[in-house]
């Protein structure tokens, strides 16, 4: 009975480990078309984004994977890197960032 709570209990250390690893967004391109299958993105870069794709014909996926306090942009190989780098320069990496904590203080870091 007691290899049963066990293997409940790593089952619940795995399942909280895997929680929040996923992507924060997935986006499909496709025709022409984007789709955002995960996530929510500003709508100012989905505006760029569908002009860069109105000029290149491409088809792939975007994710975008958490990298420390910000977030890492990964294309599939089937998008050319010129779009890719166009892609990097519109993206809004500064709403991706954490806050700085707050000094006790109240004064703010420079």
């Amino acid at each position: 009975m007691a290899w049963i709570s066990l293997l409940v209990g790593i089952a619940l250390i795995w399942w909280l480990l895997k929680l929040g690893r996923g992507p924060l967004f997935d986006l499909r391109l496709a025709h022409g078309k984007l789709v955002v299958k995960r996530g929510k993105l500003p709508p100012a870069f989905i505006r760029q984004l569908e002009q860069i794709l109105k000029r290149e014909a491409v088809r792939g996926r975007i994710q975008g994977l958490r990298d420390g306090d910000g977030v890492r942009l990964v294309f599939s190989r089937s998008i050319p890197e010129p779009v890719a780098q166009r892609v990097r320069n519109v993206f809004p990496y500064g709403d991706y960032r954490g806050r700085l904590p707050t000094q006790p203080s109240g004064h703010k870091r420079h």
